[in-house]
């Protein structure tokens, strides 16, 4: 992830490392969430692994959005400084019709 401000003069900030099924070492991880991107309808959380070892962006679906917000995160910058439990799980990829390893949020503490 880039501190610096995306541009059509740079690379920076535009090329992520987003958090997959096969990033998990497990069936079930816990990352801890140290930012919040919002845009538009988008939400993006900066995740990390072992205090900063591994930096992932996760964007949340409507599933996990709403999995938040009936967990007691009432405003998106209250998931910053909590432990989110992903869990891996079988999905439909919307462009193959194919079932895909995906990832969703089953706790926050």
């Amino acid at each position: 992830m880039s501190e610096k401000e995306t541009s059509i003069d740079s690379w920076d900030g535009l090329l992520k490392n987003y958090l997959k099924a096969e990033n998990l070492k497990e069936n079930e991880e816990t990352l801890a969430c140290v930012g919040v991107v919002v845009k538009g309808t988008d939400m993006d959380l900066e995740l990390e692994r072992n205090s900063g070892e591994d930096k992932f962006v996760f964007s949340l679906n409507v599933t996990n959005k709403v999995f938040l917000k009936n967990n007691g995160i009432t405003m998106p910058k209250e998931v910053i400084g909590k432990k989110i439990t992903f869990k891996k799980v079988l999905a439909i990829n919307p462009g193959t019709k194919k079932e895909v390893d995906s990832l969703r949020i089953s706790k926050i503490e």
